[in-house]
């Protein structure tokens, strides 16, 4: 599954529309690297999730936003995650879970992942999120489904969408 989190431009519809490329972070669930930086940060926006889903953020075609009133709490979220994520080490692996492939025994997941990267997408996130309050713009998070939209990822011929 892939996820994305961006800078929308409008508040008001319903009808989410591709985000700028410039203006996006993405994470693919598939790349187990990838999906080890996206679960340190999840948490942070769990409770939005919540919100304006009524799900949990890694369940399937999530969307929620992040409007002004919720970026200031947003950011200190995200300086105490930058605060934990300065205390580790260098380099670290991050157990995200098991797999087992058929015939073979079951193997812990665990990425290499780095504080230098870890702290740099929460800068990216802080410095989106510090542009949505300068321009009176949003934050939208959008993972299956949503991420085809806002990638601006035409659907298949034929698909109905509801």
């Amino acid at each position: 599954m892939h996820h994305i989190i961006g800078l929308y431009a409008s508040k008001k519809t319903e009808h989410l529309g591709p985000l700028d490329p410039e203006d996006r972070i993405t994470f693919r669930s598939d790349c187990f690297h990838t999906f080890g930086y996206f679960s340190l940060i999840a948490p942070a926006f769990e409770r939005y999730t919540q919100r304006d889903a009524g799900i949990g953020i890694e369940s399937m075609n999530v969307t929620f936003r992040l409007r002004n009133d919720d970026l200031a709490d947003v950011l200190a979220i995200l300086n105490d995650l930058e605060t934990q994520l300065c205390q580790q080490p260098k380099s670290w692996q991050e157990y995200l879970g098991e797999i087992q492939h058929p015939g073979q025994e079951k193997r812990p997941i665990k990425p290499l992942l780095f504080r230098r990267r870890a702290v740099r997408i929460v800068e990216r996130l802080r410095a989106l999120m510090l542009k949505a309050q300068a321009h009176d713009k949003c934050l939208v998070y959008g993972n299956g489904i949503f991420y085809r939209t806002l990638c601006g990822i035409k659907m298949p011929t034929g698909t109905v969408y509801s």
